[in-house]
């Protein structure tokens, strides 16, 4: 059967539940909307597969993610996208790792349509008219959150709930990378 997953870099408790307070107190301020009750995450990507591909592609990210060391992640601002998304903004020197380590994750998931995200990023909402998105800008004091990224979660989404749950966890390891080396003549 054909399931939709996700993999996310995942934060800590503290992390989670910051995020989680600041997204009941934007619905406080301006109402329900998207992304309300989802639980705090980096997204990679996104991709639909069965039983045996999603084992696959666990097994080949766990390996990746045991190469991989814990690295900082500080959010010092806010950001918004054209389709109404409203985020954690993540430091410039932060997003340098976050985007390496995303593309050796999904160097190792190869399927048709698979969404990757480009920027990393922690939404608080998603999907705000201009004037509710113009208000979540404006509600919160500039951010200082930060955690120690150290792991990569793979989340199948639960129709029921309408959620993502977190089915397997990729911890960062520090372990010395069991694939050759490219090397260059020039």
């Amino acid at each position: 059967m054909i399931a939709r997953y996700s993999l996310c870099f995942q934060p800590d408790e503290m992390t989670i539940e910051i995020v989680r307070q600041m997204k009941l107190r934007l619905a406080d301020e301006i109402g329900w909307y998207n992304s309300k009750n989802s639980l705090a995450h980096m997204t990679i990507s996104k991709f639909q597969t069965d039983t045996v591909g999603v084992n696959k592609i666990a097994e080949l990210v766990r390996l990746q993610c045991s190469t991989f060391t814990p690295t900082p992640v500080v959010f010092n601002d806010y950001g918004q996208y054209p389709n109404g998304a409203f985020f954690l903004a993540v430091e410039a020197e932060a997003q340098i790792p976050l985007r390496e380590y995303a593309k050796k994750v999904m160097s190792k998931v190869s399927l048709p349509d698979v969404y990757k995200s480009n920027e990393p990023h922690m939404s608080i909402a998603r999907k705000l008219d201009p004037e509710r998105l113009q208000r979540a800008l404006t509600f919160f004091d500039k951010p200082a959150i930060s955690f120690m990224c150290n792991q990569v979660a793979l989340r199948r989404f639960n129709p029921d709930r309408r959620q993502y749950d977190i089915i397997d966890i990729f911890p960062f390891l520090g372990l010395p990378s069991t694939e050759p080396e490219q090397l260059s003549l020039f």
